[in-house]
């Protein structure tokens, strides 16, 4: 055992520590570059887009719409915000 640690070379320890930071700081730079670029925050075009939820996350399923249909589905998501915070000021009386 004492002899293998004896042929370990000591000297290129802070070598290969400074590569892994190194490293380590190249992937960060490119993750944060790529998440200020806003690649992810697209869908992908194969994944149809979600049209329920919160309220406001089918606008762009509303502009798809035929012009009556969109005002209806407008109308909707209107009613639902309404809805929503009628509901926050009676939580807020209690």
């Amino acid at each position: 055992m004492f002899t293998s640690l004896q042929s370990v070379p000591l000297g290129l320890l802070p070598f290969v520590a400074m590569l892994l930071v190194l490293l380590a700081l190249g992937v960060a730079g490119v993750r944060w570059w790529s998440i200020r670029r806003g690649a992810e925050s697209e869908p992908a075009a194969d994944r149809p887009e979600e049209s329920h939820g919160y309220p406001l996350a089918s606008w762009r399923y509303v502009y798809d719409l035929d012009k009556s249909d969109a005002k209806r589905e407008v109308a909707s998501v209107n009613e639902q915000a309404e809805t929503l915070a009628d509901a926050e000021k009676k939580r807020r009386r209690k």
